[in-house]
């Protein structure tokens, strides 16, 4: 087995747009270098491209285009979730085929993509991976999985009214108790060179939203995570974040009183946190030889959920009255969606299935809520399991089908947009989905490193009854 990493810059200007929220913002500094990061492994008969890309979200079309661009080999991205990138964001729409309130709305009310940025994220992902594959050498494996506790925490609360509320506020006293669980995993996967075992690079899953630094153009919180393990395993190396599945999860914590947990030192804090913990798996690390390397594709149609009549009406009237606050941006949404959803009233899914030895990844579009890939893990034989989230396209926020119940959820990620529009049976079928294909798959055995023969030799020196006297 082969494997290379490089990666490329993919920072934008200052004055470019920043896909964040539903009104448009513009990028105005730059904290920290934005890049592309890229791996391929080879096989002899299967080359597999991962790519960690520091974007909110990775478009189909970005991912179309590379795999374009690169006939043969499977191609899998992964927008680390930074919330202060460039804009790579797909338009829907196309401006000679709608009304001019509705392209009003989309092109002068929301955020558009920048051809010009898209071409060059395209050609330096593309450029990442070709230079990977070229530094390609032989190597060896290791696979662990530990815990980063107190850097990432469910946004969602149960309140006493008995719905769910996105955010509710820092000791508010109305909240019950989180609406659905975190995922605290931290898996690695170490790759060292096989002559001589030497550190070749990473690759690490954590699920967390990356809207730890608001202030600048920056990586976020992955970008510090991938400091902290070069810092010890040398500048050299390689290091690939995949995204976890955190629709719900950030490094905000509602029930506790800190105000410090935003902003550019606090996004070390959790990539340290998560960095620390990626290097105390690599040195444990049991390395070896894995034999498979297999990756398969599958598609299901999700429906998208329809505005009703009623609720367009009023979205008309409150988009008229142009003032630009949150009714009006929901408003708006809720419009842009009735038009996008006449040519496309379902969601083409792809699934990708990727086996790296003992390692199953699973690669979903769309913001899924931490749930549902703690469900895919839970059903899954492999040792090691990975779910990762904005992959390869986008389609909006997945909740839980709990998180639609009009009883019990609601929420910020629950609202219909021209992005979130999924039925609630969305995140059940993604899992059976998911879980199905794991299925097809027969997991290697975990390296377990070198071994020696039993000794039956005790040492001389401890070789003795206690002396008493």
């Amino acid at each position: 087995m082969k494997a290379g990493f490089y990666e490329c810059d993919i920072t934008p200007a200052i004055g470019m747009e920043r896909p964040a929220t539903y009104h448009k913002l513009f990028i105005e500094k730059i904290n920290d270098p934005l890049k592309a990061r890229a791996v391929v492994i080879d096989s002899g008969s299967t080359q597999i491209a991962m790519v960690g890309v520091d974007v909110c979200i990775v478009p189909g079309d970005v991912t179309e285009k590379v795999c374009a661009a690169l006939p043969g080999i499977d191609v899998m991205l992964s927008a680390s979730h930074t919330h202060y990138g460039g804009p790579a964001r797909l338009s829907k729409f196309s401006g000679d085929t709608i009304s001019e309130l509705i392209r009003k709305l989309a092109f002068e009310e929301s955020v558009c993509a920048d051809p010009d940025y898209t071409a060059h994220l395209v050609s330096q992902i593309v450029t990442a991976i070709k230079m990977a594959e070229r530094r390609s050498e032989e190597v060896i494996f290791s696979f662990g999985k530990g815990t980063a506790e107190g850097v990432s925490f469910n946004r969602g609360f149960k309140m006493k009214n008995g719905h769910r509320a996105t955010h509710p506020g820092k000791g508010n006293s109305e909240i019950v108790e989180p609406f659905e669980p975190i995922d605290t995993q931290v898996g690695t996967v170490g790759i060292w060179r096989k002559n001589d075992c030497s550190f070749l690079g990473c690759i690490v899953n954590f699920s967390c939203h990356g809207t730890c630094d608001g202030t600048g153009a920056t990586a976020d919180w992955p970008g510090q995570m991938v400091r902290t393990v070069k810092s010890v395993m040398g500048e050299d190396a390689g290091v690939v974040y995949l995204y976890g599945c955190a629709g719900d999860i950030t490094q905000i914590d509602n029930q506790s009183l800190s105000p410090t947990e935003s902003g550019p030192e606090y996004s070390k804090v959790v990539g340290v946190t998560v960095g620390a913990e990626a290097l105390k798996i690599l040195m444990k690390a049991k390395k070896g030889d894995i034999s498979t390397l297999k990756c398969k594709y599958a598609t299901i149609k999700i429906p998208r959920r329809k505005p009703s009549g009623k609720s367009l009406k009023q979205a008309l009237e409150i988009v008229n009255q142009w003032k630009r606050d949150t009714p009006f941006h929901f408003a708006k949404e809720r419009l842009l969606l009735e038009e996008f959803i006449k040519k496309e009233p379902e969601y083409n899914m792809r699934i990708q299935s990727i086996q790296l030895g003992p390692l199953v990844i699973e690669a979903l579009p769309g913001e899924l809520f931490c749930g549902i890939g703690l469900e895919i893990k839970k059903r899954s034989k492999f040792p090691f399991t990975w779910v990762s989230s904005l992959a390869n396209d986008a389609c909006g926020y997945v909740p839980t089908r709990k998180a639609l119940d009009p009883k019990c959820g609601g929420g910020y990620e629950t609202r219909l947009t021209a992005g979130t529009c999924l039925i609630p049976e969305a995140a059940d079928m993604i899992a059976d989905k998911a879980s199905e294909e794991i299925k097809k798959f027969t997991p290697d055995a975990v390296p377990v490193g070198p071994q020696i023969a039993p000794s039956n030799h005790v040492w001389d020196f401890g070789n003795c009854p206690p002396e008493l006297e």
